[in-house]
């Protein structure tokens, strides 16, 4: 990804973290995701209020393979260490999100695992888009099914989105996504604020895992993307994270802002995995 606990929730690393749906702009260069591998330390930006935290670290690791042909395999992973809270205790995370989604952006199947200290929720299901709007059904924790808009994104078709709307110049792009976050059935507002692209200077000064010969020549924005629960006027986000976005689906420089505290995800590492070709 971070809702529940407000850190028990999955990233999109876009995300860091897809293949687009039905209107998206014809103008754009066809947007292709590279699969890869990438590894963030986790520490401590910042902290305020009476829920804040002394000390954080921890890791987080995301895995994309596939293709927009054979469709979208996504791995995440992440632990964090909290420490200094009100209750003066240790706090443990361990986050874990595996789902697949085909390139069409049609179908997503997700298993989601949040453990904090001894207690583990599990949450599976899968959504798929109908002429009616999006099928949301979760088998466990409980059984359910609810109806998303039509117009709801899954993560990797939210990416590309957000890649095609850089690529125009656009400022803002507001979606509703769903993830299979929480609950396994809920949908969230969310707005993306993309800033100019980053600068030759400007990316000298990246993480030295973002020197990757594979990053060489893509362009990369800044993007400030927040999540509101449903609902009318005037929201404050439930959460709230920017990254820098490659125009091949890379995120790097990750902020994670829970409210009462912020982690900084620095790149560590990035492997760029081998994928079959496709047309699309």
């Amino acid at each position: 990804m971070f809702r529940k606990n407000r850190l028990l929730r999955n990233i999109l690393l876009p995300a860091l973290i897809g293949a687009g749906l039905c209107g998206q702009a014809m103008a754009t260069p066809k947007i292709v995701l590279v699969p890869h591998r990438a590894v963030y330390e986790l520490s401590l930006l910042s902290s305020k209020g009476v829920n804040g935290v002394d000390e954080a670290r921890g890791r987080l690791v995301f895995e994309i393979t596939g293709t927009a042909c054979d469709g979208y395999a996504t791995n995440f992973r992440q632990v964090t260490q909290l420490s200094g809270s009100e209750e003066n205790t240790d706090r443990s995370f361990d986050v874990r999100s595996t789902s697949f989604e085909t390139g069409d952006g049609s179908l997503l199947r997700f298993t989601n695992d949040a453990m904090r200290g001894e207690k583990t929720d599990h949450t599976e299901g899968k959504a798929r888009a109908t002429s009616d709007g999006v099928e949301i059904t979760v088998q466990k924790p409980e059984p359910s099914k609810v109806m998303a808009p039509s117009e709801t994104l899954f993560p990797n078709a939210h990416i590309k989105r957000l890649v095609e709307q850089a690529l125009e110049g656009s400022k803002l792009f507001s979606a509703k996504i769903f993830d299979g976050s929480d609950t396994g059935n809920k949908v969230y507002d969310t707005l993306a604020v993309i800033g100019a692209p980053v600068s030759a200077d400007a990316a000298q000064h990246a993480e030295p895992a973002a020197s990757a010969e594979q990053l060489k020549g893509h362009e990369s924005w800044p993007v400030t993307l927040s999540y509101f629960e449903p609902g009318a006027g005037e929201r404050e986000p439930a959460y709230v994270m920017s990254f820098v976005l490659y125009d091949n689906g890379v995120s790097r420089a990750l902020t994670l802002n829970y409210g009462d505290f912020k982690l900084k995800g620095e790149l560590k590492s990035i492997e760029f995995l081998n994928s079959p070709s496709c047309d699309k």
